[in-house]
């Protein structure tokens, strides 16, 4: 096989001693995608100890994917930052020896975007990028001929694995996209994305639009008669989806409270939904749209009854708790069940196919709103101390393939805690990520220019300004009829991806009825081909900033949506943009 060429560096592949560990071999493979925009790569690399007794294994924490030599030059790293509410705020710094970019919290996104592209004075540019939705690392030296190395993988940070020869190690996979400059760079990463890393159905394809109760109700105010008259109207407005958020699970209460009950799957909040989940997705189906569902299904509440019924499968750190725990008086607690574990695999499958059974669901919105950290230390669960977040996410990655293997017609949707798990690993699984929780049309604009730098429009997903239930400073938007060209930048903000909103529908007037409806069907027949057929999304104009309440380097609210466009033509692998 011949090395892939990529634009202003070289990859190494081939077999290689471990620079540490005794006995260990490093076997690097990088395979050249079909992609029209330029050059992308799928680095892979497996170690090996085929001389290493099973009972005296070698231990190392250093097991990085790809290594890339950048071209004589003079380089610019850019990168985004992250945090809740705040996705896709961008950095950049010249590349100098010793930068690093990691996430330590046990989620891809939180932190830093896995994402780091690499711009050399005159031009071209090389992104790499860890598909990898827990712990990663990207790591920069220059060499005596001021030549820079980049390094990239899953991250060191409090990770060992054990290796011998009946157990290597493969690691996840690293993208390497390259071009003439650095908005050719990303356009080719998103396309290969679209074409050969998100998975894809007729349904999926058919780019449903969607309704979510989450944001005007939350778990406080919705129930079953609220939730199916919002249904009615968005049928009415040619909405296809009908989503309900957190708030039907738990024991019949209807002032629990979600965030401490999940967990509870198997119970079905009966004073909220008194005929239950199955009744509601008929009534739903009757009303003429798919019906969609929530669940965390990784999680547990503090008061969930699964920290009785099943502490065999949680995730613990009793040797080295989290400095900030969930639980001050069980510190070693994480919060969720550890996937590593095979009965934890089994029940999260479980969980996740009784749901999708009981509703029958279309489409259903996989959270997960904690930080897993270093992740479980438990040695009674298959791995051990030092690798179980590593396991933890490739038991994930295998229940979402066996969940869509057995349900070709459903719709997968990545969220957590908004836009804090947005990799090209997860998205291997799945269908679609959720940009953030907060949806202000600025910081809309925002999120959509960075996550198109490494995703296709048919892998973004994002409601438009939403009507918030609770208080945020910038979060405060009624749709008005008296005030239309506001509601019409909203929409139009939203309409260059997966689009979905989250407003109480039925107290539209009939004029916001009918403009809303406007907007669907022009992203039904406009839109929605475009990013079916995997359009990727180019920046027009530099990335429009957010606002920072109280903050001296707040950005002054814009008026129009227009931050970004179609390519000209849909992309595809045979054919070239259009500027």
């Amino acid at each position: 096989m011949s090395t892939p060429v990529l634009a202003g560096a070289v990859l190494a592949t081939g077999t290689a001693p471990h620079a540490e560990a005794a006995g260990v071999v490093e076997r690097r493979t990088a395979e050249q995608l079909d992609v029209a925009l330029g050059r992308v790569v799928r680095c892979s690399m497996t170690a090996l100890a085929d001389a290493v007794d099973d009972d005296a294994p070698v231990e190392t924490d250093s097991l990085l994917t790809a290594v890339v030599a950048l071209d004589p030059g003079e380089w610019t790293a850019h990168w985004f930052v992250s945090d809740w509410g705040d996705e896709f705020t961008p950095r950049s710094a010249r590349v100098a020896d010793g930068a690093r970019w990691s996430s330590t919290t046990g989620r891809s996104s939180k932190g830093t975007h896995p994402w780091v592209l690499f711009e050399r004075a005159g031009g071209t540019s090389v992104i790499v990028a860890p598909a990898w939705s827990g712990n990663w690392l990207v790591t920069a030296s220059v060499g005596p001929d001021g030549r820079a190395t980049v390094r990239a993988g899953i991250s060191d940070w409090k990770f060992s694995r054990r290796l011998s020869a009946s157990r290597p190690f493969r690691a996840p996979e690293v993208y390497v996209a390259s071009g003439s400059d650095r908005w050719q760079a990303a356009a080719a990463l998103a396309e290969a994305v679209g074409h050969h890393v998100v998975p894809a159905n007729p349904w999926t394809d058919s780019v449903p639009a969607a309704w979510n109760h989450w944001w005007p109700y939350e778990d406080a105010e919705i129930d079953e008669a609220t939730f199916l008259d919002n249904v009615v109207v968005a049928e009415s407005l040619g909405l296809d989806v009908s989503t309900l958020d957190a708030g039907w699970f738990g024991v019949a209460d209807a002032s629990s409270f979600w965030e401490k009950v999940r967990g509870d799957w198997h119970l079905e909040n009966t004073e909220r939904f008194p005929r239950g989940l199955a009744s509601l997705g008929e009534s739903v189906r009757e009303r003429g749209t798919a019906m969609g569902i929530w669940i965390e299904a990784e999680a547990v509440g503090v008061d969930a009854e699964l920290n009785r019924l099943r502490p065999e499968i949680l995730a613990r750190r009793e040797d080295d708790p989290p400095a900030f725990p969930i639980d001050a008086s069980d510190p070693g607690w994480l919060g969720y069940v550890c996937m590593g574990s095979p009965a934890g695999r089994d029940h999260v499958r479980a969980s996740i196919e009784r749901l999708l059974d009981r509703t029958g669901a279309r489409w259903i919105k996989l959270d997960f709103n904690l930080d897993p950290g270093a992740g479980c230390s438990r040695t009674d669960h298959g791995h051990d101390a030092g690798d179980g977040l590593y396991e933890h996410y490739r038991g994930l990655y295998a229940v979402l393939d066996a969940v869509r293997s057995s349900r070709p017609e459903l719709l997968v949707e990545s969220c957590s805690s908004g836009g804090l798990r947005i990799d090209l690993g997860i998205l291997s699984h799945l269908h679609c990520s959720f940009l953030s929780d907060p949806d202000w049309t600025e910081f809309q604009l925002q999120l959509l220019w960075g996550a198109s730098q490494m995703l296709p429009a048919l892998a973004i997903l994002h409601f438009s300004e939403s009507q918030w239930r609770t208080y945020h400073p910038l979060q405060n938007y009624e749709p008005d009829e008296q005030a239309l060209p506001a509601f019409d930048t909203a929409m139009r903000a939203v309409l260059l991806h997966r689009f979905a909103v989250s407003y109480k529908l039925r107290g539209f007037s009939p004029e916001l009825r009918a403009r809303l409806a406007e907007h669907v069907a022009m992203y039904s027949e406009h839109a929605a081909p475009l990013i079916a057929d995997r359009a990727v999304i180019r920046p027009l104009t530099a990335q429009p900033l957010r606002e920072y309440p109280d903050c001296a380097t707040a950005q002054p609210r814009s008026t129009s949506a227009r931050s970004g466009s179609y390519s000209g033509r849909p992309v595809s692998k045979r054919t070239s943009p259009t500027e």
